[in-house]
């Protein structure tokens, strides 16, 4: 059963990637405003929640680090521990959980219910391919908006741990953005954009690939939300996983310690 889940939902992102091309999407100003209408909804939907996890995280963050950062006289250390656990690892990964819980669930449902409500046909009757007009806009909308909203949620993070920061270590702001600047490197921005714009568009495909696979009848609209919102949490869990083990696996490497892997 999961080789042929994997066939069919290679086959859909491929028919995707044939519709985009044959229909030259980015050249039409409809799709454009569709693309825009995605980012706007999953940005509204996400924005306060993923600031205030941010705003937790980062607070959070520092109360636990930089107390032991105090005790072992390393407050300098501060900057690059927040760019890896925050900028690298939990930024991405909180803020795709939440984007999945909120506008995966919501993409699924609606185009199982356009299926269930037969508006899908009418679509192909018309010559007019939901691959291009329903699917690329919210995938393509949804995994920018995923990236945007991750940065919405590194600033305010990063800030709050400032702040909290002052509470047990002496770090003027112009240190501690100094600190951030020199341990982010371009091999972080690269890890973090294919995070999260990755995420975005694995998750975003299976909200349409669930909401299109129905029969069109209403009891399956539930079941597709369900079905899609599961196996968008695994896929976030598993491509987080497995991004960063290749990241340290190469960092291990650098420093010489591959034996030890």
């Amino acid at each position: 059963m999961r080789t042929s889940f994997a066939v069919f939902f290679a086959s859909f992102v491929d028919e995707l990637f044939v519709s985009v091309a044959r229909d030259r999407v980015l050249s039409r100003g409809d799709i454009r405003r569709v693309i825009t209408r995605q980012v706007k909804f999953t940005g509204q939907q996400a924005f306060r929640l993923v600031g205030i996890a941010a705003l937790f995280v980062g607070v959070m963050s520092v109360a636990q680090s930089a107390a032991q950062l105090q005790r072992w006289g390393g407050s300098q250390a501060l900057g690059p521990l927040l760019v890896g656990v925050i900028f690298r690892e939990l930024g991405p990964l909180l803020t795709g959980l939440i984007v999945i819980s909120r506008s995966v669930s919501a993409v699924a449902s609606e185009l199982s219910a356009m299926k269930a409500n037969g508006e899908i046909e009418m679509l192909k009757a018309s010559g007019i391919s939901p691959l291009s007009y329903l699917v690329f806009p919210r995938v393509a909308g949804g995994a920018l908006a995923l990236v945007f909203l991750t940065m919405h949620f590194v600033w305010i993070a990063l800030a709050a741990g400032f702040v909290s920061a002052q509470f047990f270590v002496v770090l003027p702001w112009t240190r501690f953005l100094s600190d951030l600047l020199g341990a982010l490197g371009p091999t972080d921005i690269f890890i973090f954009l294919l995070k999260t714009f990755g995420t975005g568009f694995m998750v975003f495909s299976l909200a349409c690939f669930y909401g299109l696979r129905t029969a069109g009848r209403n009891y399956e609209i539930p079941q597709a939300t369900t079905q899609a919102v599961v196996a968008s949490f695994l896929t976030a869990f598993g491509l987080q996983i497995c991004l960063s083990l290749v990241y340290y696996m190469s960092l291990a490497q650098r420093w010489g310690l591959g034996g030890f892997i």
